[in-house]
């Protein structure tokens, strides 16, 4: 996989798949400090996985079975029900915006790294993570005090967050040499079903009935494409 030939369009999708990465995590971290963060979630997902499907199917003129179309839909609302939790009214609609400005932003990181061939090895994607590291590294430096944080337990817990995402933008590529982009990032969006069974498994938390429908939703629409 590490061994290829990139071309140059790779290695540009590549750097503005980490310019979208970097601007996508500021604008979403930006939603959870004006708004809600059990709204924010949610929204931010389902347009992320929503803009994909919609230029898969308008702009590349992938044309889904009638199965797989009912599963992308489900999948889509699935999302939506799993990630939302119920708490307090939010404090505006600027963060609920902002939310889905940032999924329009990570949907558009799955775009292009759909345009990264499969002769082009890993570096588009090594290329893509420095980016991205470049970007909010400038960030941090332009807003605070501090480029990394001084705990050593939140410095670990980045790291660690650092490799799993290094582990999914791998994962997304190699997937879409074997499926459409429609299909991979609603497939793919569908974390937001084991980030509810971490959160009650690990850390005792509750599970709402619209999350348990929207884990049902998930497995169904998985099911769905995968006939389709």
């Amino acid at each position: 996989f590490w061994s290829g030939n990139p071309t140059t369009s790779d290695l540009v999708h590549g750097a503005l798949a980490g310019v979208a990465n970097g601007v996508g995590i500021l604008l979403l971290f930006v939603a959870y400090s004006r708004g809600s963060l059990r709204s924010a979630a949610p929204a931010a997902a389902v347009v992320m996985s929503g803009v994909p499907v919609l230029w898969d199917i308008l702009v590349s003129g992938t044309s889904p079975s009638t199965v797989t179309s009912i599963g992308l839909t489900l999948g889509v609302i699935a999302i939506a029900l799993s990630s939302y939790e119920r708490g307090e009214p939010d404090s505006g609609s600027a963060g609920l915006f902002i939310a889905g400005l940032a999924g329009a932003v990570f949907g558009i990181l799955l775009i292009l790294l759909s345009y990264i061939g499969d002769d082009a090895g890993g570096s588009p994607l090594l290329l893509q993570r420095v980016v991205a590291f470049l970007v909010a590294i400038s960030v941090a430096r332009a807003t605070g005090p501090r480029i990394f944080p001084s705990e050593r337990s939140a410095f670990i817990t980045s790291f660690g967050a650092g490799i799993f995402a290094i582990a999914a933008v791998v994962l997304f590529v190699l997937a879409l040499r074997g499926g459409s982009l429609a299909v991979v990032s609603v497939v793919g969006s569908q974390y937001a079903a084991v980030a509810v069974l971490l959160g009650v498994a690990i850390r005792g938390q509750r599970m709402w009935w619209w999350q348990a429908v929207g884990l049902g939703g998930s497995s169904l629409a998985v099911a769905l494409i995968a006939i389709g």
